[in-house]
Order: C-alpha cells, then sequence, then structure tokens
C-alpha cells in the first residue's frame, strides 16, 4: 500500500490501482486509465455524484466477497473465525488512523456519519443551559443540525447560529461568540461545543476548520469541537491532530468509495476518558459490579444484605460497540482506504481540483448560468454547483433529468429555497467526462 504515495513496509503492490510505486502522479495517463476501469460504472455511466455517494473499486467488491467466502468456509462463530473478525477490526482502525492522523483506539464504527453525530450528542453528559455553537441551517446539512436541535430540546441547551448573515464571515462570528454569550444570559461564558461541517455539501466550500481549532482552543480547551467530514474525508487531506477537533464522524460510502451502512467516528483518547459515555450498552462493552447497600427487612424477620448493580465498562473503543456488526463492511472500507492510501489523498485532491477547475471554467461560460461557491479559490472544494438565472427551480429538475437519460449522473441540491445542480468528480473520472458533460449541459440549456 502506499501512504500518500509512498509503499507502506510489509506489503504488496496491488493491481486495483495500477501497479506501485511513489513514481505514480496524477498526470500519469496509464495509471489515470486503470483506475478508470477500477470502477464499473464508469464503463456505462458519467458519474458525477460523489458527494451522494461513490461507487466503489473492484478491488472492494472482492474483498467483500472474500470476506464472506472465507466465514463461511471457517465456520461463523468458530475460533479462527473469532480471531478473524478481531484482526479486521484492528486492521481497519489503523487504515483509518493512517487516514485522518490519529491513534488507532480513537476510531469508533458506525453505520453512518448521521449515527455518528447522534453518538456524540447523546453521549456527553450535558449541563442546564450548556451552550451549542452550531453552522447555520443554510448551508448546514440536516444531519448536522437536527441531532443538535433535539439535544438542546431534550436537555434545556442553548444554541447559537453561526455565520450570522455573510456565508464568508464564519470565523470573525465564531469568534465574538466565543468571547461571550448573548446578553443577558443564563449561559456559561464559554460553549461547551461548537460543531460545523467541514465541506459545505450543497456548495462545496471549505470551512477553515484549522483556523476554528486554533481559535476555539485558545479561548477555552474545555470546549469540545465537532465536525461533520462527510464532504471532506477521502476527497481532501484530513489530520485531526492539527484541526484540534474532538470528534469527526464520516461515512465510507462518499469519497472513500467504500460500502453503504459503515462509517467511522474518531473521538479524541482524552475526551473517551472524561465526557463521553457509551449510547448503547451490551455484551462486550461492559460488566456489572455490585455495591453493598446495607440491609432490607424480608419475610420472617430475617435480614439480607441489599445490592445495587452497576456497571464498569471496558476500555475505549470497545465499550462503544455494543450494536456493531457490519464485519463485511468493516472489510470493504480497509480495502477502500487502502487504495486511495495507496494512490495517496494529496494525488486525489489535485486530480479532483484538476477536474473540477475544468467544470468550473466551462460551466461559467453559460450566460444563463450563475455558479455557487466560496469568495476564495483555497476555500473551495471540487464540487461544483449551480443554477440558472431565470425559471431556475423548473430548469434545474428538468437539466438532471435530461443528463440521466445521456447517462450522466449529477445532482439536486438546495441552498435556502433555491435548487442547484452539483456536479462532484472523483480522482477516477477523466477530462473526457467533464468535456462531454459540459457539452451535453450547453445544449440542454439551449433548449428549456
Amino acid at each position: 500500500m502506499l501512504k500518500n504515495g509512498k509503499k507502506m513496509e510489509g506489503e504488496e503492490d496491488e493491481a486495483a490501482a495500477g501497479g506501485g510505486g511513489g513514481g505514480n502522479t496524477v498526470n500519469d495517463a496509464e495509471l489515470d486509465e486503470k483506475i478508470h476501469g477500477d470502477f464499473l460504472i464508469s464503463k456505462k455511466k458519467i458519474y458525477l455524484n460523489n458527494g451522494s455517494v461513490g461507487p466503489v473499486p473492484i478491488s472492494t467488491v472482492k474483498a467483500i466477497t472474500d470476506f464472506y467466502l472465507r466465514y463461511s468456509e471457517q465456520g461463523p462463530d468458530s475460533t479462527e473465525s473469532n480471531e478473524y473478525l478481531e484482526n479486521l477490526k484492528m486492521e481497519t482502525r489503523r487504515r483509518v488512523a493512517d487516514l485522518i492522523n490519529c491513534d488507532s483506539d480513537e476510531i469508533i464504527f458506525t453505520s453512518s456519519t448521521t449515527e455518528g453525530i447522534n453518538f456524540v450528542t447523546n453521549g456527553i453528559a450535558w449541563g442546564v443551559n450548556d451552550r451549542i455553537l452550531l453552522r447555520n441551517s443554510k448551508s448546514e446539512h440536516f444531519s448536522n443540525y437536527l441531532p443538535w436541535i433535539k439535544a438542546a430540546n431534550d436537555n434545556d441547551l442553548q444554541i447559537e447560529r453561526f455565520p450570522f448573515e455573510n456565508e464568508n464571515m464564519v470565523i470573525e462570528d465564531l469568534t465574538k461568540l466565543m468571547e461571550s454569550p448573548p446578553s443577558p444570559s443564563p449561559s456559561p461564558r464559554f460553549p461547551r461545543i461548537v460543531s460545523t461541517s467541514h465541506v459545505m455539501y450543497n456548495n462545496g466550500s471549505i470551512t477553515p476548520i484549522e483556523k476554528m481549532g486554533s481559535i476555539i482552543k485558545k479561548k477555552n480547551k474545555k470546549t469540545l469541537f465537532s465536525i461533520d467530514g462527510a464532504q471532506s474525508v477521502g476527497a481532501i487531506e484530513v489530520d485531526v491532530k492539527k484541526i484540534k477537533c474532538d470528534f469527526l464522524s464520516f461515512p465510507a460510502f462518499k469519497w472513500i468509495c467504500g460500502p453503504l451502512g459503515i462509517g467511522v467516528l474518531y473521538v479524541n483518547k482524552k475526551v473517551m476518558n472524561d465526557e463521553f459515555e457509551p449510547v448503547f450498552v451490551g455484551s462486550g462493552t461492559a460488566q456489572t459490579e455490585s455495591i453493598k447497600e446495607g440491609k432490607d427487612n424480608i419475610k420472617g424477620g430475617s435480614s439480607a444484605n441489599k445490592k445495587q448493580e452497576t456497571l464498569k465498562y471496558y476500555k475505549y473503543p470497545q465499550k462503544y460497540h455494543s450494536t456493531f456488526r457490519n464485519y463485511p463492511g468493516l472489510a470493504g472500507l480497509e480495502s477502500s482506504i487502502r487504495y486511495l492510501l495507496r494512490i495517496g489523498i494529496s494525488n486525489i485532491c489535485k486530480k479532483n481540483k484538476k477536474l473540477s477547475n475544468i467544470f468550473r471554467g466551462e460551466i461559467s461560460k453559460i450566460k444563463e448560468i450563475a455558479i455557487h461557491e466560496a469568495s476564495e479559490e483555497s476555500m473551495r472544494s471540487s464540487m461544483v454547483s449551480f443554477s440558472f438565472r431565470n425559471n431556475n427551480n423548473n430548469r434545474v429538475k428538468i437539466l438532471i433529468e435530461k443528463l440521466q437519460e445521456k447517462g450522466i449522473i449529477l445532482a439536486e441540491r438546495e441552498i435556502g429555497m433555491k435548487k442547484i445542480v452539483r456536479a462532484s468528480p472523483h480522482f477516477y473520472n477523466t477530462e473526457n467526462e467533464i468535456i462531454k458533460t459540459i457539452n451535453e449541459i450547453k445544449i440542454i440549456t439551449s433548449k428549456i
């Protein structure tokens, strides 16, 4: 495997990513062709909807199939299978740790980004009037918005939203909220937690989370920092140590090109110890302990020691995995991360930016179309979103449908009440696919 383009010790080259060696770059036409062929959907369609669900490479399909074959041959619940499952969990944790630069025991497996976020909102021991600083709903995905609203309603918490009006004022408005709460207010001075998406799902803008993390921890080290990484992990470099985040939730099925039904929640080790409790408990996560509480009189005049059972949790991250059983998903996740790391996240990011810049440059030539993006180029991801200047919502729907008829898949999303078209190319896409898509958009736009 290559970690960011370099072969990791003790591993053999695989054909899936087109042969080994750190000399392969995003400009290597032969490598690009082999990668393109690893994704079966590319044989039939132009798929530019990776921000919704990414296809899996054939090597991941094989890894999941191999899991079932091995599990069936060894026998479920056999000694060999149980050892295999434990090794699979450990190996997948190591892959994830390589991907986001954390320790392997800071990884909790989930079913999705949404479940990970709900683990956070339900696992924190809230205090009355604790403050939550939450990204406003105009650009924030509801999966990282609604769980915090529910937590606030259930626990009498205070929510303050940022940015206030201008989406380019994230840092400035966050800084104001970190300095003091609105007055008069019964809330404590510093917020309990700050939450945001890393990359906004609708306009593709990148949140300056490293700056945010520095501001948050400088103002108050006890303030927690939670990130929805659904649109970033696998597409751009994510380093939890640089970000200084306490939580990071993301799925396998978007930019990691992994299977459905599996996700990851990173939790800072210190937070696991001090502030984050399991939402579910069950076999393998805890054991009971008895505490004597004096005597109770029982029938006949005798007495007996009254005992109360309490829970003693096992060491993290095991104590958070009472409901997890998706081992085939783990096999797929491990394979997909290995595939990405072998190419190198920096190389993937460069390829994605190259494709999105071609798309953006060509789509901007269509006078009837307006692009929605961050004002600074460095804050733009590889997703490109646009709308029509006139009769927008109806034309967006028609354009998406007509493109699908041509075998070209983009997404319909929204910014507030405005419908938008979102293109989200990934590293296996080609420049020819981008040009063909733009040409079809021009033809369809002229007719609707």
